[in-house]
């Protein structure tokens, strides 16, 4: 049986899917080792503006600081495949972070995710990842 491009296409957009949906678990979570193993062992964390952490170490020692001190939520929508090829995706999503505080959830800021992908024995990894905060 042969796959089509649309099927091909279904199962990356799954896998890139999985894998932005992790990332934002993770880090509502505070699970840095798992944030850093959803990246390739060379990956690369890109926060514009504030720092770049590249390889597992330097990720999950860099998202120590921004582990949650109060509820919050990382949502991720639109997250659209923009290109693959072979073992290698690029997408991008939207963001909006959310914490709770005294009077309820609040939006705090609203950014897109920019992403590149590598399936790595049938998981898709991030190889970077930037994040860019919206004005």
């Amino acid at each position: 049986m042969s796959t089509t491009s649309a099927d091909a296409g279904a199962s990356v957009a799954a896998g890139v899917e999985a894998a932005v949906a992790a990332y934002a678990q993770a880090l509502d979570a505070g699970r840095n080792d798992d944030i850093a193993e959803l990246f390739v062992p060379d990956g690369v964390a890109e926060i514009a503006g504030v720092a770049t952490f590249e390889g597992r170490d330097a990720i999950r020692e860099g998202y120590a600081a921004f582990a949650p001190t109060r509820p919050q939520l990382h949502l991720t929508a639109n997250t659209v495949v923009t290109s693959f090829t072979g073992d290698e995706a690029t997408a991008v999503s939207n963001l909006a972070f959310l914490q709770r505080g005294e009077s309820g959830w609040a939006v705090q800021l609203v950014g897109r995710y920019d992403d590149t992908l590598r399936r790595v024995d049938g998981t898709w990894r991030f190889s970077r990842r930037v994040t860019t905060f919206l004005p």
